[in-house]
C-alpha cells in the first residue's frame, strides 16, 4: 500500500492557526486534569483554627470552582471602581492624602475600598436628572457652601516619623527625658487599661505589669532599660494619650495635649531605632510597633501609614509570627502574645488597604496562626446548665473573627468577577458565617443585663457582619443594563441600615463613652454615603426614615448650614421636600470637594475610562436606561444602532419630555459655592434646563439611580397633595414600587431582571420571604400608611 504524505507546499496560515488552537486547548485541559489531582491528593494539616479555614475553601473550590449562573454577564458591576490608583507628577505632596471631610464622613480617592477618579462625575450626572422636590410649606433653600480648610488633617491625626528608620541619630538619646514621671506615668498607665487595652488589645496585662516595674527599677538604679521595653511602654503611654481630651490632660499632667503626644510620640520613635526595629527578632521590639501604629490608624489614614503597616507585615513574618506558635513550641503565654500582635498587624493589613490601598498584603490561606485564646482568667469548672461566663477577650476574638471573614469576602469578591462562583453563593456563605458567630457568641451578649463591653461586642458584631454584604453587593447596586434584583437590594439596604444604626450608637452612646475614640477603626461611614444616593433616589425607601436619623447625626456638622423644617407639624410633603434639600446639599459639595482634592492631588484615570461609562441604571425592572444601548454594555461605548431601532420606544421618550417639562419650574436659577459662581456642573443641577435634561445617556452614571418620575408617575402632580395618604398613595402606585416591570419592545427585556444570576432556590434557604415577616420579600419601598404608623416622629432622637 502507499502511504500519502501532506505536502510541505501546503501554506494554508488558517489551518495551522487551527491546529495551533487545538493543541493548546488539549494541554490546558491536561494541565487542569493534573491540577484536579493534585489538590485531591493533598493531605490537609490537622490542627490550628487557620488549616480548618484553608481545607474549607479548598473545598469550596473544587465544588464550586466552575459554578456560576447561566446569567453572570447580565449582574456586571461597575466598571468605575478599580483596585489600583495612579498619580501625576505635578503635584504638591505637602498636601496630605487623607481626603476631605464631610461632617463625621471622610472620602477620598478611595470610596468602599475602590478607586473611583470619577465618583464626583457620577454624583453630579445624577443630581442633573433628578428634578428638585418642593412644598409649598418648604420654601426653596439654596444654602451656601462653606469655605472650610477641608483638606487638612483634623485635630486627632497623628502623622508617624520615618527618623527612627533612616535617621540613627535618634538612637543616641535616652527615652527618660520623653516620658513623664513615675505618678503620671502610673495615670497614663491606669488609662491605657481602661481605654486601649479592651478594644486594641497587644498585650498580656500580668507580663507587661511586671515589666513595667522591671523599667522603672531599672530607671532608679541608673542601670540600662533593654531598647524593646523603653519603646513598649513609650507606645503605651502614647497610645493612652492618644485617647485624651485636651481638657483630661491638662488635668492629668499639667502640660498641653498636643505637646505631651509629641514629646512620647518621639520617645517611642527614639527607642525602636535604639532597638534597631529592621533587623530585630525580639517580640517585644515588634509589639511596641504595632501598638504605636493602632493609635493612629484609627480614622485619618495616610499613606506613611500603609508604607508602615507594610514593613510591619515583613517583620512579622520574618519572625515567624505567621505561623502558630505552637508549631514551635512556645510557652502559653507566649503564644497568646504572638497570636494578639500578628491579628493586630491583620487588621491595620485591611485597614490601610481600604482606606490607601493597594490590596491586602495577607493572603487568607498564608498563614496558621490560630486566634488568641484566653490565658489569664482562673479555670473554673462550670456546671452543664450554667451561662457561659464573659471573659474580657470575647470582644477582640469577635473582631478577630470578623475581619477574617472580610478577608475571605475578598477572595469571595474576586470569584464573583471571575465567573467562577455565584453571587448568590457568595452571599451565603456570609449568611452562613453570621449565623454562626449568632451561635457562637450570643449566649455570652445575649444577657439579662449585658455590661457596657458585652453592649459592645454585640454591637460590633452587628456592625462587621452587616458589613460584609455590602464588601460583596455594593459594585452590583447600580447595573449597567440590568438593575439588581430588588430582594438583593434589600439586603443593601437592611444591613447597610443596620451597620449605620450600630455605628452611630457606638459613637453617641454614653456608657461607651470610653472606648468611642477607637471607632473609626470599625467604620469610615462611607455606607452613609451609598444609601444618602439611594434615599435622595427613592426618598419613600422602608429605611428611609431610620437612614436620615443616622444622616442627621453623621452629617450635623455640615447641615448646620440648612434650616430646619419650618412647620412644627410636617406632612410627608414637607418631610420629602426638606429632606432633598439636605441631600442635594451634602451631595454637591461631595463633587464641589473631590474635583478640588482631585486636582490637588492629580488623580489620574484609567486608560479604559470613558465618559459613556457614566450611565444610569434603569429605574424599574425591564427598563434601559438608553434604547440604543446593547444588552451587556459595561466596558466599551454603545454601538450605533439604526433608526427603525429607536422608533420602537415611542412611549418611553413622551414620558421622558413630560418628566423635563414638568421638573424644570421647582428649580432655582442659581448656586453660589463658597462666594463664587459655581461651575457649568454645578449650574446645570441647579437650572435643570432643557438641554441637561436632553443630555445623552452616557453622561450618566452607573452608580446613581435615576429616578425617572422623582415621586410620582406624573411628574410632580402628586407633590401638589397636602394629605399624606393621598399623597403616598399615588407615589407607591406608580414610579415608587419598584417591584413592576415596565414592558419595553425589545429584544433585551427577553430575560427577567428578577431571575438574572440568582439561584433562587439556594436564596430562598438563607433568606426566606417571610424572614421576621418583611425582611426579604423584595418590597422595597414603605405601604400607603406605613410611614405614619411605624415612625410618627419626624428626627426621632436615637
Amino acid at each position: 500500500e502507499e502511504c500519502l504524505y501532506v505536502s510541505a507546499a501546503n501554506t494554508d496560515a488558517q489551518f495551522r492557526q487551527t491546529l495551533v488552537q487545538m493543541k493548546e486547548a488539549k494541554d490546558e485541559i491536561d494541565s487542569t486534569f493534573r491540577e484536579t489531582l493534585g489538590t485531591r491528593n493533598l493531605q490537609p494539616a490537622k490542627k490550628g483554627v487557620r488549616h480548618k479555614r484553608s481545607r474549607r475553601l479548598d473545598h469550596d473550590e473544587q465544588s464550586e470552582g466552575s459554578d456560576s449562573s447561566g446569567h453572570d454577564d447580565f449582574l456586571e458591576p461597575t466598571p468605575l471602581a478599580v483596585h489600583d490608583a495612579a498619580y501625576g507628577d505635578e503635584v504638591d505632596d505637602d498636601i496630605e492624602d487623607l481626603g476631605f471631610r464631610i461632617g463625621r464622613m471622610r472620602l477620598g480617592e478611595r470610596i468602599g475600598g475602590h478607586y473611583r477618579p470619577r465618583i464626583a462625575d457620577e454624583i453630579m450626572s445624577s443630581l442633573q436628572h433628578i428634578s428638585k422636590r418642593s412644598s409649598p410649606s418648604v420654601p426653596a433653600i439654596v444654602p451656601s457652601i462653606p469655605a472650610s480648610e477641608h483638606l487638612k488633617p483634623g485635630p486627632n491625626f497623628t502623622a508617624p516619623s520615618l527618623g527612627f528608620v533612616f535617621d540613627q541619630s535618634l538612637a543616641q538619646a535616652s527615652f527618660l527625658k520623653y516620658i513623664p514621671p513615675r505618678n503620671i506615668a502610673d495615670k497614663l498607665l491606669q488609662r491605657y487599661w481602661d481605654a486601649v487595652h479592651p478594644v486594641a488589645r497587644v498585650l498580656h496585662r500580668p507580663s507587661f505589669a511586671q515589666r513595667y516595674e522591671t523599667l522603672w527599677e531599672a530607671a532608679e538604679n541608673d542601670d540600662r532599660v533593654a531598647p524593646s521595653l523603653s519603646a513598649l511602654v513609650c507606645a503605651v503611654l502614647f497610645s493612652a494619650i492618644v485617647t485624651m481630651s485636651e481638657a483630661e490632660v491638662l488635668v492629668t499632667c499639667r502640660v498641653p495635649r498636643e505637646d505631651l503626644k509629641n514629646q512620647v510620640k518621639l520617645g517611642v520613635e527614639t527607642s525602636l531605632a535604639k532597638a534597631q526595629l529592621l533587623k530585630s527578632t525580639k517580640v517585644e521590639t515588634l509589639q511596641a510597633f504595632v501598638a504605636y501604629l493602632l493609635s493612629m490608624c484609627v480614622d485619618e489614614i495616610s499613606r506613611a501609614h500603609t508604607v508602615l503597616t507594610g514593613m510591619a507585615i515583613r517583620i512579622a513574618e520574618c519572625m515567624g509570627l505567621h505561623r502558630d506558635p505552637t508549631e514551635y513550641g512556645f510557652s502559653p503565654i507566649e503564644c497568646h502574645t504572638r497570636r494578639l500582635v500578628w491579628y493586630q498587624i491583620c487588621y491595620l493589613d485591611l485597614k490601610t488597604s481600604e482606606v490607601q490601598g493597594p490590596r491586602p498584603y495577607i493572603s487568607y490561606d498564608g498563614y496558621t496562626t490560630q486566634l488568641p485564646i484566653d490565658v489569664s482568667s482562673p479555670k473554673s469548672p462550670q456546671s452543664p446548665n450554667s451561662s457561659p461566663t464573659w471573659n474580657d477577650l470575647i470582644f477582640s476574638s469577635i473582631r478577630f473573627e470578623c475581619q477574617e471573614m472580610q478577608r475571605e469576602c475578598l477572595v469571595l469578591r474576586n470569584r464573583v468577577d471571575q465567573k467562577k462562583l455565584s453571587l448568590t453563593k457568595a452571599v451565603s456563605k456570609i449568611e452562613e458565617f453570621r449565623l454562626s458567630m449568632d451561635a457562637k457568641y450570643g449566649p455570652y451578649l445575649n444577657t439579662a443585663t449585658p455590661g457596657p463591653m458585652q453592649r459592645m461586642a454585640h454591637l460590633v458584631m452587628k456592625l462587621f457582619t452587616s458589613l460584609l454584604y455590602i464588601i460583596i453587593l455594593h459594585r452590583h447596586l447600580n447595573s449597567v443594563t440590568y438593575r439588581i434584583p430588588d430582594r438583593l437590594r434589600q439586603i443593601i439596604l437592611t444591613k447597610g441600615t443596620d451597620a449605620l444604626e450600630a455605628a452611630v450608637e457606638l459613637e453617641s452612646a454614653k456608657d461607651l463613652q470610653p472606648w468611642a475614640w477607637y471607632f473609626g477603626a470599625y467604620h469610615q461611614y462611607h455606607t452613609a454615603f451609598l444609601l444618602l444616593v439611594e434615599v435622595f433616589t427613592y426618598p419613600m425607601r422602608r429605611e428611609a426614615n431610620r437612614l436620615w436619623r443616622c444622616f442627621d447625626f453623621i452629617f450635623a456638622e455640615a447641615l448646620a448650614n440648612v434650616p430646619p423644617l419650618p412647620t412644627s407639624s410636617p406632612t410627608l410633603q414637607d418631610i420629602i421636600a426638606h429632606r432633598d434639600i439636605k441631600a442635594r446639599y451634602l451631595l454637591t459639595m461631595v463633587c464641589e470637594r473631590m474635583w478640588e482634592y482631585r486636582k490637588a492631588k492629580g488623580l489620574k484615570d484609567p486608560v479604559q475610562f470613558k465618559d459613556s461609562m457614566i450611565i444610569l441604571t434603569p429605574q424599574k425592572d425591564g427598563d434601559s436606561s438608553d434604547p440604543h444601548m446593547p444588552l451587556n454594555f459595561a466596558h466599551g461605548e454603545p454601538e450605533p444602532q439604526p433608526e427603525s431601532h429607536i422608533q420602537n420606544h415611542p412611549a418611553r421618550a413622551d414620558r421622558s419630555t413630560q418628566n423635563v417639562q414638568s421638573g424644570m419650574a421647582h428649580l432655582p436659577p442659581t448656586l453660589t459655592v463658597e462666594g463664587n459662581f459655581v461651575p457649568t456642573e454645578f449650574s446645570s443641577v441647579i437650572d435643570n434646563t432643557a438641554s441637561a435634561w436632553g443630555s445623552s445617556s452616557d453622561s450618566i452614571s452607573p452608580w446613581i439611580q435615576y429616578g425617572e418620575s422623582d415621586l410620582d408617575g406624573d411628574g410632580h402632580a402628586g407633590l401638589q397633595q397636602t394629605h399624606p395618604q393621598s399623597y403616598a398613595a399615588s407615589a407607591t402606585t406608580e414610579s415608587l414600587s419598584t417591584s413592576q416591570y415596565l414592558d419595553v419592545n425589545s429584544s433585551t427585556t427577553e430575560i427577567d431582571p428578577q431571575m438574572l444570576e440568582i439561584d433562587w432556590v439556594s436564596y430562598n434557604s438563607f433568606f426566606p420571604e417571610d424572614l421576621l415577616n418583611t425582611t426579604n420579600d423584595g418590597d422595597l419601598d414603605v405601604s400607603d400608611d406605613y410611614m405614619w404608623q411605624s415612625y410618627g416622629y419626624y428626627n426621632h432622637p436615637f
